[in-house]
């Protein structure tokens, strides 16, 4: 102890500090502590809360993603399910289905097939063995009576047909009338997999 005291005296002596009064004695140990404590804040304490908030935001971005991964896992789960029911439903389907000849046979059901003005087929393979089979149709000068019959009459879950788009609009020449251009989509077994499992 008297170690100490004694090199504390000798510092005193060549700073100056036993000829201070006793208020810049008190304005100089202010500062030393200001400054020892800002030493501290910006040495250890700012980087220990720029690290725990580092850390906290990265496990909030860890959490997020999490939620994401479980929404789209419960997504494709639902996907997978109804995919199920659409391979289970054309397999209940006639065999040699053909959209392109149900809508034909549909549009002279409700009268309305001498106003198409054209059909354009078309195929899209996808995933798990399915192909999409879509037919987009223009039907011209048709009464509204007439487009929700043959609306009706297309959309079918037995025979996995559903609308995929559809633009109404009045006739040019007679406004009384509608023009519409419909995508009717069905799925069927890809070649391969029909192959595959016969």
């Amino acid at each position: 102890m008297n170690i100490i005291n004694n090199a504390f005296d000798k510092i005193a002596k060549k700073t100056g500090y036993g000829r201070l009064a006793q208020r810049e004695r008190r304005v100089l140990w202010g500062g030393i502590i200001f400054i020892c404590a800002f030493l501290l804040f910006q040495g250890v304490i700012s980087p220990y809360l720029d690290a725990r908030a580092k850390l906290e935001r990265t496990l909030q971005r860890t959490q997020n993603d999490l939620l994401e991964m479980q929404i789209l896992q419960s997504q494709y789960g639902e996907i997978k399910r109804r995919q199920g029911e659409i391979t289970r439903l054309i397999g209940r389907r006639e065999a040699g289905f053909s959209l392109f000849s149900f809508l034909e046979q549909q549009a002279d059901t409700v009268r309305v097939k001498n106003r198409v003005a054209y059909m354009k087929p078309s195929l899209t393979d996808l995933d798990e063995g399915l192909q999409e089979s879509a037919v987009e149709m223009k039907i011209e000068r048709i009464t509204l009576r007439q487009l929700i019959d043959f609306l009706d009459k297309v959309e079918s879950e037995e025979k996995v047909v559903l609308i995929k788009r559809l633009a109404v609009q009045k006739n040019k020449k007679e406004s009384n009338l509608l023009d519409v251009v419909a995508t009717i989509v069905t799925f069927e077994k890809t070649t391969d997999t029909a192959a595959g499992s016969a």
